[in-house]
């Protein structure tokens, strides 16, 4: 479909072994990872733990700056899969992927609403727009559609209406349903792009499907008027190593004590829970919150202090990021 931009990306995300499909972990073949099969099933279906709300949360950790305007993303992505019988959440982690997170650092641009990509071919070609961010996400899920090998009626997007009888005479060529790891260097001219993919979904999995983060939790919504914590902006060469993020911009009051100031970090590992991490550093005290995975919480906290705050200690273990913000506020009400 194009030459893809996509090696930056690749290169930030931790290497992943496994993928997690509707029924579990999906083995990795000497093709590249075997991902879902596009069309839902009665044994292809979107995980129970898979909802619009998650979803959000981890786009959010992912991209701190996410606009408001995407808020309901997640649901389109749910709204307009479910109708036409899509993996919706295969979909989203190709949309993540293609928009660098919704940051959009390559040739589309985030007023055209094209979540992968669609018409664009490549140098500097910005290819369709949208409407708006509903229309947008179903033009990707239709163009999808065509892609397993289905006929799509009144598409709303050009390149899927021009093209879509090649893309399904192609499809059919493989006798077997279309996965989408069949989408690389056919969607997209990357022989990574079910690898990159395979990340993403890895990632969410990791944090939100394993039972004890199901049991923790809290159905939090994403709200556009919360900035969301800024997560892995600089993401971690090994699992082992936590990225330190921008400082918070908030300056409500004064320093810790008369002799010592204080500023407030925040890292993450991508998990929802959360550790409130003191250390001292010459004439300050920095508080980190630091994201972590439940269940991991003090070997990753170990691992943060090692790198990055060799005389620290974790202070307090919370369920939500935002309750160990306030905490860090309470005991530096303003970061200097």
């Amino acid at each position: 479909m194009r030459t893809s931009v996509r090696a930056r990306l690749l290169a930030m995300l931790v290497p992943a072994v496994l993928c997690w499909g509707g029924h579990g972990a999906i083995a990795k073949t000497a093709r590249g990872p075997d991902l879902p099969e596009i069309r839902v099933s009665a044994s292809n279906g979107v995980p129970q733990c898979v909802t619009p709300d998650r979803l959000m949360r981890y786009l959010a950790e992912r991209n701190p700056k996410l606009d408001s305007r995407y808020r309901d993303i997640a649901a389109f992505y749910k709204q307009h899969g479910e109708a036409l019988g899509i993996r919706w959440d295969y979909a989203f982690f190709q949309m993540v992927l293609e928009t660098n997170s919704l940051m959009f650092t390559g040739d589309v641009r985030a007023k055209q609403n094209n979540f992968a990509g669609l018409g664009a071919t490549g140098g500097g070609v910005r290819g369709e727009s949208f409407a708006d961010v509903s229309t947008g996400v179903l033009a990707q899920l239709q163009h999808l559609l065509a892609y397993s090998g289905q006929l799509v009626e009144a598409p709303v997007a050009t390149r899927t209406r021009e093209n879509q009888k090649d893309i399904i005479d192609k499809s059919l060529t493989l006798r077997r349903p279309v996965r989408f790891s069949d989408l690389t260097n056919r969607w997209a001219a990357d022989r990574s792009y079910a690898q990159s993919m395979t990340i993403l979904a890895t990632r969410f999995h990791e944090t939100y499907c394993t039972p004890v983060d199901q049991q923790q939790d809290q159905a939090a919504t994403w709200r556009s008027e919360i900035k969301p914590a800024v997560a892995e902006t600089t993401p971690a060469k090994t699992p082992s190593k936590a990225a330190p993020a921008e400082k918070p911009t908030q300056k409500p009051g004064t320093a810790e004590t008369a002799s010592l100031g204080c500023d407030i970090w925040q890292a993450s590992y991508g998990g929802s829970a959360a550790l409130l991490i003191r250390s001292v550093a010459g004439a300050k005290v920095n508080y980190t919150v630091l994201q972590v995975v439940a269940g991991k919480e003090q070997p990753q906290a170990d691992a943060y202090m090692k790198e990055h705050a060799r005389n620290g200690e974790t202070i307090g273990r919370f369920g939500t990021r935002d309750e160990a913000m306030s905490r860090a506020f309470e005991l530096c009400p303003g970061p200097s």
